[in-house]
């Protein structure tokens, strides 16, 4: 069985937020967005759904039929350099996952597992000569600035996944 992907965008009080659900259907997608916000305990003005699968642009299309042809129901991110990606385990909320780098920097990833986060960040932080650097994860969260923590959970709850870095005029942005 192929599934569909549907862009979700929801309305809650105080901002829109916008997601991708991979269902065989809309009913069973409006389902999931149902128990995603139910999960994530999150009341909405309503949400609307819309098949998108068929209409992405090529540049988006990275791992999308691996994505309808062999992933379970569920939330789904796209991840620039790894293309799309499900939230395969049952994650209400993305993680943020600070890579500290031995002997380098430190870089923030948010992803719905430590096993996504390396994998992020083994495809986007190659050094010279393609080699990787050893590297520990920590929980994102601990040590950050109280200023850090602004708009984080909107980018936790749906994403996008994928490396992010803060600055302190415009906060968390997609690397």
């Amino acid at each position: 069985m192929r599934f569909e992907l549907y862009k979700v965008e929801i309305t809650r009080a105080d901002r829109p937020v916008t997601g991708y659900v991979v269902a065989s259907d809309e009913q069973r997608a409006s389902e999931i967005v149902v128990e995603h916000e139910i999960g994530v305990n999150q009341q909405n003005q309503g949400f609307t759904l819309e098949r998108v699968d068929e209409t992405l642009p090529n540049d988006q299309r990275k791992g999308l039929d691996v994505l309808l042809e062999s992933a379970p129901a569920g939330i789904a991110s796209w991840c620039e350099p790894l293309g799309w990606i499900t939230h395969a385990e049952p994650v209400h909320k993305l993680h943020l996952f600070r890579i500290e780098e031995i002997g380098g920097e430190d870089r923030f990833i948010i992803a719905p597992s430590a096993d996504v986060a390396a994998r992020i960040h083994g495809v986007c932080a190659v050094g010279p000569d393609n080699a990787i650097s050893m590297f520990r994860i920590h929980d994102g969260l601990v040590g950050l600035r109280n200023e850090a923590l602004r708009g984080l959970p909107a980018l936790l709850e749906f994403g996008p996944v994928g490396m992010v870095s803060w600055d302190d005029k415009s906060g968390w942005s997609l690397d």
